[in-house]
C-alpha cells in the first residue's frame, strides 16, 4: 500500500473525532477539490460520480476513485466574479436528467453577472439552464449547448437557495431564496441577521407573495415547453391565486432538495436559519412552509430576534396551515448572551439531508441523516446528525453521529442510495481543500 494511500487512511480517521452508537465513519474518496456542494451519480451505468463544485466546475470522480483532470462540466465563464472570503453565490445546484443516457442533458442553478434590463444597482441574475453533452459522447458537457430556462434578477448577494433535484414524476424541483435584502440592496451585506432595519424587513414577505418565484420551491416540465419550460397541471397556483411554478412557498433558503427513494415521493429540503432555529421539512405537497411568519416552529421577531414571541397564529392570512418541520435545532446565535431562551446552540448551519435507503450501513435505514456545517464558524468543526422519523407530528428525535475537523457543505447520494459527505476548510469557493467522503460502517 502506498504512502499516499497510508496518508488519506490516516486523515479519514483524524476526521472522525466522535462515533456514537449509529456506528458510522467516513472514507475518503477524493480531495483537492474546490467547495464541492454536490455529488450525483449518471443514470447511465458507468458509475461515475459527478462532483460539483461553487466555482463552477463538475469533475468526474471514476468507479475506481480517480479524479479525472477533464472536466464534465465547466460554466466559469459564466459566473459572476466570486470572492475569496465568505460567498454564497456561485454554481449553487446541478441536476442530471433521469433520461440523460438517451438525451445527455443536465441542468444548473447559478449566479450570473447582472442582465441589462435588471433593476439598477441590483446584485446579479440567477439562472437554472440547461446543458447537453456532445453528440455521442456522454463523458463530458457541451458549454455551449446552453439554454436558459429561468432567469431571476437577484437584489442581494445572500439567501440564494440553490436546491435542484428531479422527482420521481420526472420534473425538476428548483429552490429559491427570499432575495436576501433583509441584508440590503446591492454588492455588500449592508445589516446583519440581528442588525436588520424595519424597511428592509418587507421583503422577507417576498416568500409569503405567490405572485413572486422568491422563497419558493418551483416545479417545472423541463420536457415539454421549449424553448423554456411548461408548468405541471397539477402544480397548486394559477392565475390569480400565484405563479404556475410555484409548487410550495414560505422559504427563506431552500439550500438543498432531496427526494426520498421510496415510492412515497416526499423529499426534503434544508432550511438554513436567519436566526436562532435551523430545520428541515418534509414536504408531501404544496402548502406554506411559514418564513418569515416562523422559523421553524418558532415565531419570530425581526426586530427582536433574540427574544422571540411566545405566541402566533400557525395560519396565514389565507387561512392555510404553516406546515412545520420534522427536524430543528438551535444555531449558535442561541448562546449568545443577549439571546434569552436558556439553550445552547447545536451548530451553525443545516447543509444536507438525506432519508437513508441504502444497504451498506443497516442502523441508519429509513432515518434521516443531516449535516451542519460547523459547530463553530471559525473553527471547522463540521457535524453529522441522525434523525428517527414518526408520524405523529412531532419534531423528530435526533442524535450527533460523527463531528469532524472540517467544514460540511452537503451531503449526497448514489443511485443505490449510499451516502456521501462533501468537505470544504475556507469559507468560500476558492482554494483547494475540498473532500469528499463515502459513509461507511465504523470498525
Amino acid at each position: 500500500m502506498s504512502l499516499a494511500r497510508l496518508s488519506c487512511i490516516a486523515c479519514a480517521l483524524a476526521l472522525a473525532s466522535s462515533v456514537h452508537a449509529n456506528g458510522i465513519a467516513l472514507h475518503p474518496l477524493a480531495e483537492g477539490l474546490t467547495a464541492p456542494i454536490h455529488l450525483e451519480e449518471t443514470p447511465d451505468g458507468t458509475g461515475r460520480l459527478l462532483v460539483v463544485q461553487q466555482d463552477g466546475i463538475v469533475k468526474i470522480l471514476t468507479r475506481d476513485g480517480q479524479l479525472q483532470s477533464d472536466p464534465f462540466l465547466d460554466i466559469r465563464d459564466r459566473l459572476l466574479p466570486l470572492e475569496k472570503g465568505f460567498d454564497e453565490r456561485g454554481l449553487l445546484g446541478f441536476a442530471v436528467h433521469p433520461d440523460f443516457r438517451r438525451n445527455g442533458r443536465v441542468y444548473v442553478s447559478y449566479s450570473a453577472p447582472l442582465r441589462a434590463s435588471a433593476p439598477q444597482g441590483w446584485n446579479h441574475t440567477r439562472r437554472i439552464s440547461e446543458f447537453t453533452a456532445h453528440p455521442g459522447d456522454r463523458t463530458r458537457i457541451d458549454a455551449k449547448s446552453e439554454r436558459v430556462l429561468l432567469e431571476v434578477d437577484w437584489p442581494s448577494r445572500k439567501h440564494n437557495g440553490g436546491g435542484l433535484a428531479f422527482g420521481p414524476d420526472g420534473h425538476l424541483y428548483v429552490g429559491l431564496g427570499d432575495g436576501g435584502v433583509s441584508h440590503g440592496v446591492g454588492p455588500k451585506v449592508l445589516w446583519e441577521a440581528f442588525d436588520v432595519v424595519e424597511d428592509a424587513l418587507a421583503w422577507d414577505r417576498l416568500a409569503q407573495d405567490r405572485h413572486s418565484l422568491f422563497g419558493k420551491i418551483l416545479r417545472l416540465d423541463v420536457n415539454h415547453g421549449f424553448p423554456g419550460y411548461a408548468t405541471p397541471a397539477d402544480n397548486p397556483l394559477a392565475g390569480s391565486r400565484g405563479r404556475p411554478e410555484i409548487f410550495a412557498w414560505g422559504f427563506r433558503n431552500p439550500y438543498r432538495i432531496a427526494f426520498d427513494r421510496d415510492a412515497s415521493g416526499d423529499f426534503y429540503v434544508t432550511a438554513i436559519a436567519e436566526t436562532l432555529w435551523e430545520a428541515a421539512y418534509r414536504v408531501r405537497g404544496p402548502g406554506n412552509y411559514g418564513w418569515p411568519l416562523r422559523e421553524g416552529t418558532h415565531c419570530v421577531d425581526r426586530l427582536h430576534p433574540r427574544q422571540p414571541p411566545a405566541d402566533c397564529p400557525d395560519h396565514d392570512d389565507t387561512g392555510a396551515p404553516i406546515l412545520m418541520p420534522v427536524v430543528e435545532y438551535a444555531n449558535m446565535q442561541a448562546s449568545h448572551p443577549d439571546t434569552k431562551l436558556g439553550i445552547a446552540g447545536v451548530g451553525t448551519a443545516i447543509t444536507g439531508v438525506r432519508r437513508y435507503r441504502g444497504a451498506a450501513l443497516s442502523s441508519l435505514s429509513g432515518k434521516l441523516v443531516f449535516s451542519d456545517w460547523s459547530a463553530s464558524f471559525k473553527q471547522p468543526s463540521g457535524q453529522i446528525f441522525i434523525a428517527t422519523p414518526r408520524d405523529d407530528g412531532d419534531l423528530w428525535a435526533y442524535e450527533k453521529a460523527l463531528a469532524i475537523d472540517s467544514r460540511i457543505v452537503g451531503l449526497a447520494e448514489d443511485l443505490a442510495g449510499e451516502l456521501y459527505v462533501l468537505t470544504n476548510e475556507t469559507f468560500g469557493p476558492y482554494g483547494t481543500t475540498g473532500k469528499v467522503f463515502r459513509v461507511v460502517p465504523a470498525r
